[in-house]
């Protein structure tokens, strides 16, 4: 990039490093012509919130340069940007050639020369300022779990150092052709997370597509060879869905398109994302037996607060029994032996919520590393204090195991 480039451009990115350099001598400058200004607090020192107009500021000295309303706060977001961890920092007009005439620099290329004594950090920012940003691009496949019970890729562009993205949906027809639909998104990123919502061509004009959210930590995300979020829109049933995503980094736009179209699905992704979806049908209940299919039997699963004993009958007979309480209030599932944790639980009632399905994954020094239990639930409408049931799951000792258990339960209202 030129520097009659860097003048018209709307922005100019500097690296971490030069960015805090400039600023410290900003500080420094701001510290000799007011003794004392940088004790005052970060509002009175950028200019913004309830600081004092007629005392020194930085905004105030801005102000004087470029005769327009410098917003002080915009600084201090800035200088925030480098303490979190960002490692470009992208000033807009007039802050791109303020800061600079503040320190009373012609350009850039000044500053550099005299403040940026490290060789490498040099380097770099010569190379951001050279590299044509805008017309680079970043390549994925984006992964996630589908209409049809199967795993959908996209081929995933990223634009304009990214601010921008396009997301183009592969779906392998029966007659061996493929169909796509695209969506334009646009980048935010907040804190540690891309913040992306998308719009597609429909019925003449752009409507809301969905929006993903991708956790990409305080690096650059041009850096990370995965990113894993969550993606929400309709799909093409036009149910409303929210699934994990999976958004893997290629190489170049030709990676990209072979990937995607490939049929196979990588096992690290498959295992991943299987089934990772939530799903909700076109409507809307009228009463709460409404709801769902399985809403009808929620005065059973009210029953199921309380307190278990199960005792596993096995030929070994070496399975110490398991304690669990469910909360009458929140339905949450907490162990009752110490040292024994549930790190995962699920509740489900089946068939017409005649059975009781209970599965969990424990740590510590329990019986088992997985358990999933079976019972009939009217023994909860007959409040029957000791139950048999079935059970199956994978012992301490990382057996496979199943058998009958003899479950002792204690409602709790």
């Amino acid at each position: 990039m030129s520097e009659n480039r860097i003048l018209t451009s709307n922005s100019l990115h500097l690296t971490a490093h030069c960015f805090k350099t400039l600023m410290d001598h900003v500080f420094e400058k701001l510290s000799e012509d007011y003794p004392g200004i940088l004790n005052s607090g970060v509002s009175q020192i950028y200019g913004f919130g309830s600081y004092d107009e007629t005392a020194p500021s930085l905004r105030k000295e801005l102000e004087k340069i470029s005769g327009v309303f410098v917003n002080g706060k915009y600084l201090y977001d800035k200088k925030r940007e480098v303490v979190t961890g960002k490692p470009i920092i992208k000033l807009n007009r007039p802050y791109k050639h303020l800061l600079f005439e503040y320190l009373d620099f012609e350009n850039l290329g000044a500053f550099l020369d005299l403040h940026i004594t490290d060789e490498n950090e040099k380097s770099k920012q010569l190379e951001l300022i050279t590299s044509p940003e805008k017309n680079q691009k970043n390549y994925y496949v984006s992964y996630h779990f589908g209409e049809y019970k199967e795993i959908v890729k996209a081929q995933v562009t990223v634009k304009d150092n990214w601010k921008s993205l396009e997301y183009k949906y592969i779906y392998p027809q029966d007659d061996g052709s493929i169909k796509t639909f695209t969506y334009f998104g646009d980048i935010k990123k907040r804190a540690d997370a891309l913040h992306i919502q998308t719009r597609t061509f429909m019925d003449g004009k752009m409507v809301p597509g969905g929006e993903t959210i991708l956790y990409i930590g305080y690096g650059d995300p041009a850096k990370s060879k995965y990113m894993l979020g969550v993606f929400s829109a309709f799909d093409i049933n036009n149910r409303l869905i929210a699934v994990k995503t999976i958004h893997e980094k290629c190489a170049t736009e030709e990676e990209m398109i072979k990937q995607s179209k490939d049929p196979k699905i990588p096992g690290y992704i498959a295992q991943e994302i299987r089934n990772q979806r939530i799903q909700n049908d076109i409507n809307i209940p009228n009463d709460k037996l409404e709801i769902s299919d399985k809403s009808p039997y929620y005065l059973t699963y009210e029953k199921i607060a309380g307190k278990y004993t199960f005792s596993f009958q096995t030929k070994e007979n070496d399975l110490n029994d398991i304690s669990i309480r469910i909360d009458p209030n929140n339905y949450k599932v907490s162990s009752q032996i110490p040292g024994v944790l549930i790190n995962k639980d699920d509740i489900e009632l089946l068939n017409n919520g005649s059975i009781l399905n209970l599965r969990f994954n424990l740590s510590g020094p329990a019986s088992f590393l997985q358990l999933d239990i079976y019972v009939k639930a009217y023994y909860l409408n007959d409040k029957t204090k000791e139950v048999k049931g079935t059970f199956c799951g994978v012992d301490f000792e990382n057996r496979l195991v199943s058998g009958d258990v003899i479950i002792k339960f204690k409602a709790e209202n």
